[in-house]
């Protein structure tokens, strides 16, 4: 009986030790994991965090920039047609304010001239008439209320910028040795690239329309022109921007030159 009493507690001991080890290393693994789970992110996170933030702000980065640069394409594309939109205002206007004397007597110093240099969008047809009032050459100038001689075409400025210009002269009191080509042209826009002019006869049925680029009468104007400017593109190497007007001169017989 004794033997078997001490193999019996042989054996509580030794069971009682396993289980305290065992419960020793469930212990020191849950420690374990406590302090892994409060030690932080791994490299790898880390890295991997990093990578998404990046890919994040280039995607932000170049969203804004596409903006910012179509917001800055379309004010410039505004600008531009403001700007064109002015000057064939302008020219209206100075168009539907020809003037020709009463009488039967015409002279070449009251009519329109045409300058035809083609229609390609970087050249320049060359226009001359006379007008009344302030259009094209501002209310304030001297002569705006008397008969006074318009020249529109375009050229390259003085910054050799492609630009819409004019000059103005007063038809009565200049000298003899007077040339209208002395005077120095005012530059009314920039980037207009070219300017195209056609004339007709005031259609006798809606369509019927037959425009013409050669004007050869110096005594008489046009009954109807369409004037046409060019813009310069905003990129190089597209086409050149085109708008343009149909203008009815008032009050001007039909010829059949």
């Amino acid at each position: 009986m004794s033997g078997s009493r001490k193999r019996s507690e042989r054996s509580g001991r030794d069971g009682a030790r396993l289980f305290n080890g065992e419960r020793w290393r469930v212990a020191l693994r849950g420690d374990r994991t406590m302090a892994r789970a409060g030690a932080g992110f791994t490299l790898l996170e880390l890295l991997l965090a990093v990578a998404i933030l990046t890919a994040v702000s280039v995607v932000s980065y170049l969203s804004f920039g596409a903006v910012i640069e179509a917001w800055r394409r379309g004010l410039a594309l505004s600008d531009d047609l403001h700007h064109g939109d002015y000057v064939l205002e302008q020219l209206e206007m100075g168009l539907r304010s020809a003037y020709q004397p009463d009488g039967k007597t015409k002279t070449d110093e009251y009519g329109f001239e045409l300058e035809d240099n083609g229609d390609d969008a970087y050249g320049s047809d060359v226009i001359k008439w006379t007008k009344l009032g302030g259009a094209l050459v501002g209310n304030d100038t001297p002569f705006a209320g008397t008969p006074h001689r318009v020249e529109f075409w375009v050229e390259e400025n003085e910054r050799g910028d492609r630009s819409a210009a004019i000059r103005a002269w007063r038809l009565m009191g200049q000298r003899e040795d007077f040339d209208p080509d002395d005077i120095e042209p005012v530059y009314l826009a920039t980037r207009v690239s070219g300017f195209n002019c056609r004339w007709a006869n005031a259609p006798k049925a809606a369509g019927d329309v037959e425009w013409r680029s050669s004007w050869t009468d110096k005594k008489s104007i046009p009954p109807l022109l369409e004037i046409t400017l060019y813009l310069e593109p905003l990129d190089e190497g597209r086409d050149p921007i085109e708008i343009k007007r149909v203008v009815t001169v008032p009050f001007v017989r039909q010829s059949g030159r």
